[in-house]
C-alpha cells in the first residue's frame, strides 16, 4: 500500500489540504488523537502550518480532522517523527561535502554502490538522508561526507547510468 494512494483518494481534489499534508510529512510533524500537531515534543500551532502552506488556519484544522477519520492515515500521522538534524545546508560551514543524487528509478543497490565508491577512497560518510519515493515526487539521496570527494569516486558513481540520473556536489 502506498500512503499517497490513500491520501489522493481522500484529498485528491483539495490542493490546499494536500499542501498541508505535504508540509506535515516534510517536517515529520505528528498529530495526536486530539488533533494537536507536534514536532517531537514541541507543539506546533495551526496558524504556523497555515502560513507555511499559504492557507488559512481552518484548512489546517479541517485537514487534521479528516486525517484522524481515516484509520490508515491516523496511524501514519500519529506515529510520524522528525528525522533530526539535516546537515545539507551547513555542510560547508563544517568543512563537509554533500552529494545530492537523483536515481533513474527506485531500486536496490544505489546507496551500496555510492558508499562502496566512497569507502574505496577512504571518504568518511557522516550522514545519509534518502527521500522516500512514495512520499516525494522527485526523491533525492543526500550523502554528507567529512572530507573531499575524489574525482575517481565521482567517475565511478556516474558510470552507473542505469542507476544515477544526476549527481551534484556542494
Amino acid at each position: 500500500m502506498r500512503i499517497w494512494d490513500v491520501i489522493e483518494e481522500k484529498f485528491g481534489r483539495s490542493s490546499k489540504k494536500i499542501a498541508v499534508i505535504k508540509t506535515l510529512m516534510m517536517y515529520g510533524f505528528r498529530i495526536d488523537g486530539n488533533g494537536i500537531i507536534y514536532c517531537g515534543k514541541v507543539k506546533i500551532p495551526y496558524v504556523s502550518v497555515a502560513r507555511a502552506c499559504n492557507v488559512d488556519r481552518r484548512t489546517v484544522k479541517e485537514t487534521i480532522k479528516d486525517l484522524l477519520k481515516n484509520n490508515i492515515l491516523k496511524e501514519f500521522f500519529m506515529n510520524l517523527e522528525p528525522a533530526g538534524t539535516f546537515l545539507r545546508k551547513v555542510a560547508k560551514i563544517l568543512g563537509y561535502r554533500c552529494l545530492v543524487i537523483r536515481a533513474v528509478e527506485d531500486k536496490p543497490g544505489i546507496l551500496a554502490m555510492v558508499s562502496t565508491a566512497l569507502a574505496k577512497r577512504n571518504v568518511n560518510i557522516v550522514q545519509v538522508i534518502a527521500e522516500d519515493p512514495n512520499l516525494f515526487e522527485n526523491p533525492r539521496l543526500y550523502i554528507i561526507t567529512s572530507n573531499e570527494i575524489p574525482g575517481e569516486a565521482i567517475s565511478e558513481i556516474l558510470q552507473n547510468k542505469d542507476m544515477i540520473e544526476s549527481l551534484t556536489i556542494f
